[in-house]
Parts: C-alpha cells; sequence; structure tokens
C-alpha cells in the first residue's frame, strides 16, 4: 500500500454499493467485506479503551466534581482535577460521547444520570471496582488457559470466586453493590407480578436481599426467607433490617446447593443455575422441589436465567458465557432447550416463559 492509499478516507458502504459500483469494479465487493470486517472488529476491541475511560472517570474525581445540576469548563475540571488541560478537554469530549457527560448552551460540563451512578458507591463506580480488579481482569487474561485446561485458571484451585471474595471484604461489598444494581430493574418487574395465591416466597442465593425486598415491600401479605452464604447472610441481615423487613425475613446461612430450603409456596432461583454444572444444579433443583412438595400442589418454582439465543445471534448471554467459563468451573449459560431439560431431570414441569428486561427471561416450573 502506497503513502498516498494510506491517507485516502475509506469510502463508505453507500459509496461502494450506490449507482451499480460494486458491479462495475470488481475488487469493490471485497473491498467492501474488508472494511465491514474492520469496523466489526474495532466495535469489539473499543470496549476495551471505554472501560478504561469509565475507570479515569471515577479515579480523576470527576464525578465528584459536579454536583447534579452544576456545569463546568473543561479548564476549571483540569485545575479541580490538577490535569493537562489539553488532554482534559480531549477526555472530556470522549465523556461527553459516551453519554457520561451533557453540556449546557455555552459548552460547559455537566453529568448525565449516568454520569451521577459513577460517583463513589454508586451501582456503576462499584460495577467497574469489580469488574477491572485484578481477579476479574485475572479471570479474562487467563481465557486461553481456561479452555485449554477445562478450570479457571485464576481460582488458585477454588470451584467459584467467593472464597476470593469473602477474603477481600472491600471487593466482597463492591460486588454486593454491584449485584443489587443489576438486580434493582429485575426487581421492579418482577415484584408487579400477581403474588396473590403464595404466602411464603424463599430466595435461593438471594444475595444483599434486593429482590426479595422489593416483593416483600409490595405484598405486605408475603413472608420471605433467603438463604445465602454465611459471609454474605451477615451482610443481608443488616441491611433488611434498614428496611424494616426483620420480621419478615427468614435468614438462613447455608448452602443452597446442599442444604434443604424450608416448605414455601414460591421459590426463586434468580442467576445462580448459571454459576455451576448440572449435577450441582439438579442438587439444588431436587432440594427446591422437595420444598414445594412440602408447601402444597400449587407451589411454584420461578428460574431467572439469560438464555443463549440460537447460533450466530449475539445477545448479553454470549458474553456472559464467557464469564462463567473463566470464573466459575462447569458455570455455563445454557439455551432454553437446556434449561427445560434440566429442570425435567429434577422432576419440574416448565409450565411458562416470560421475558424480561436485559435479556433475562422467567422461567416458571412446578412439581410434575
Amino acid at each position: 500500500m502506497s503513502v498516498d492509499d494510506r491517507d485516502m478516507p475509506a469510502p463508505s458502504v453507500e459509496d461502494l454499493t450506490g449507482a451499480g459500483q460494486i458491479d462495475a469494479d470488481p475488487f469493490a465487493a471485497a473491498r467492501l467485506q474488508a472494511i465491514t470486517t474492520q469496523e466489526a472488529i474495532q466495535q469489539m476491541t473499543g470496549a476495551d479503551m471505554r472501560q478504561h475511560a469509565l475507570k479515569t472517570f471515577i479515579t480523576l474525581g470527576l464525578a465528584d466534581s459536579l454536583d447534579d445540576d452544576e456545569f463546568r469548563t473543561s479548564d476549571e475540571l483540569a485545575e479541580i482535577c490538577q490535569a493537562d488541560p489539553q488532554m482534559m478537554a480531549r477526555f472530556l469530549y470522549a465523556m461527553h460521547a459516551h453519554g457520561v457527560l451533557t453540556t449546557d448552551e455555552r459548552g460547559n460540563y455537566g453529568l448525565t444520570p449516568l454520569g451521577q451512578t459513577l460517583r463513589p458507591g454508586g451501582a456503576m463506580s462499584a460495577a467497574l471496582g469489580v469488574i477491572t480488579s485484578p481477579l476479574w481482569q485475572q479471570a479474562g487474561d487467563n481465557l486461553a488457559a481456561t479452555i485449554c485446561t477445562g478450570r479457571p485458571h485464576s481460582l488458585n484451585g477454588e470451584e467459584t470466586p467467593y472464597p476470593l471474595l469473602a477474603a477481600d471484604p472491600g471487593l466482597a461489598g463492591m460486588f454486593d453493590t454491584f449485584m443489587s444494581s443489576r438486580t434493582t430493574g429485575l426487581a421492579a418487574t418482577l415484584s408487579a407480578r400477581n403474588f396473590a395465591g403464595f404466602r411464603t416466597v424463599a430466595d435461593l442465593g438471594g444475595g444483599d436481599g434486593t429482590l426479595l425486598a422489593a416483593i416483600l415491600t409490595a405484598h405486605p401479605h408475603l413472608d420471605g426467607i433467603l438463604i445465602e452464604r454465611a459471609d454474605v447472610a451477615a451482610r443481608t441481615e443488616h441491611r433488611l433490617a434498614e428496611q424494616g423487613l426483620t420480621g419478615r425475613v427468614q435468614i438462613i446461612a447455608g448452602d443452597i446447593f446442599d442444604d434443604l430450603c424450608p416448605p414455601a409456596d414460591l421459590i426463586i432461583v434468580s442467576s445462580i443455575l448459571h454459576n455451576r454444572d448440572d449435577p450441582a444444579n439438579l442438587k439444588l433443583l431436587g432440594n427446591a422441589r422437595q420444598a414445594l412438595e412440602k408447601a402444597g400442589p400449587h407451589a411454584e418454582l420461578w428460574v431467572v436465567e439469560v438464555p443463549l439465543p440460537v447460533p450466530g445471534l449475539h445477545s448479553h448471554g454470549i458474553d456472559l458465557d464467557l464469564r462463567m467459563m473463566s470464573l466459575f468451573a462447569g458455570g455455563r449459560e445454557r439455551t432454553l432447550p437446556q434449561y427445560q431439560n434440566l429442570l425435567a431431570q429434577a422432576r419440574l414441569d416448565l409450565i411458562n416463559v416470560v421475558p424480561l428486561p436485559g435479556d433475562h427471561h422467567l422461567m416458571i416450573a412446578m412439581t410434575d
């Protein structure tokens, strides 16, 4: 390629496809394919730089430098952050394009609702803290070794990252906030459903109680059960007490894959099955089935997961599957038929599937 060729702007797809140019130029189709391929690769690799930019936004303290309705010039923000003015101007220009910042009529910068979530303790700040932590980054960097060995290469022999999280209280706290933020929208959707036929709702592996708290708050006639690992259960008990739900929730510190669940006429298993392999999940589902049978013939199991799409299509489940591969021994996303088969092996009948926001699906099952 000559210097002149490198300096020429790439033609647009419209330029190549308009007025029969592909037919006239035998090389046009190949050039079009090269352009679209390059754009696809750039989109995939660009996610790495966007992640770094968001972390930098937090590191520089830009979210804290702006009140909700406050606007500042680029130079003012550079001075506050003790940054180079020209570099800061370029960085703010990029964060405006990414929707983190907005501008007023004079071109001064302020926070968007997305930018506000990047404050310390906010949902996205915690998410980035987890995703950019050494544990998560090493898991991604070692994906090739994981694929070759068949086990997550970064867990030091552990089956899941949870023991490593328990040993790092700071990271564990960010992980709780991260999971809570992911659950908030789902909690609002599920709590809007009809719970008139239920009395007790059990959330297996319910984290900090975000989902169960939303359901109990929306439906005062319900009582709740939440089963979690001991380190999480202690934090959950404190959080639910702050919401005035202590008398309505039984918190059990235990292993949902081994310990029996008390009888409950609604059991929720949300974003749990994708963490483990089929044998472990069959133990959990078998325990759930026993609890449902003791509760009565109309008891239901609600499974919430992000199913894989049909081959060749992309969804959030594709990226999650790679994440599960890198961080959970046996963890994987599954297709809807695979979930149905898993439930059937546990003698549970899938009676309904409800699409939810964020590529999630609610799978409702009953004992056979």
